[in-house]
């Protein structure tokens, strides 16, 4: 049904759809106007032949490969994404980093002030009472 339906086309003068260029490559204008309007908007943007052409050769690069329309954009979040992340995983390892240093520094502390209390009872131990620590050994106020 289909090799009929092909030799029917061509019959006609017609080639089927995926041999027939895209409308805008037929004629110098679009086949139907947008909202009714007959006016090529960029055509004053490409008055120069120079800027003609090259826009002519970056909308083609950009119809057989998408790099314009989608690989740029794509880049560009791929960038970004991969930035912020590094920057956000970063900002928790420096605070991991520091929490631990924070720790570390609170036990080695206290078990300063422990040892100090050791001490400070040997030397008592005969005769044991409640005293103050002495504020050379205290870590807070």
């Amino acid at each position: 049904a289909s090799s009929q339906s092909r030799a029917a086309g061509r019959q006609r003068g017609r080639a089927p759809c995926w041999e027939r260029a895209p409308p805008s490559r037929r004629s110098g204008r679009t086949r139907g106007a947008m909202l009714g309007v007959h006016h090529n908007v960029f055509r004053k943007a490409q008055s120069l032949p120079f800027v003609r052409y090259w826009w002519r050769r970056a909308v083609r690069f950009d119809e057989q490969t998408g790099m314009l329309t989608a690989g740029i954009p794509l880049t560009i979040t791929m960038v970004v994404t991969i930035a912020v992340s590094t920057v956000m995983i970063d900002r928790q390892l420096e605070l991991r980093d520091m929490r631990s240093r924070t720790i570390s520094q609170r036990e080695a502390s206290l078990e300063e002030e422990h040892r100090a209390m050791q001490q400070f009872l040997k030397g008592t131990e005969d005769e044991y009472e409640m005293k103050r620590i002495p504020d050379k050994y205290r870590a807070g106020p």
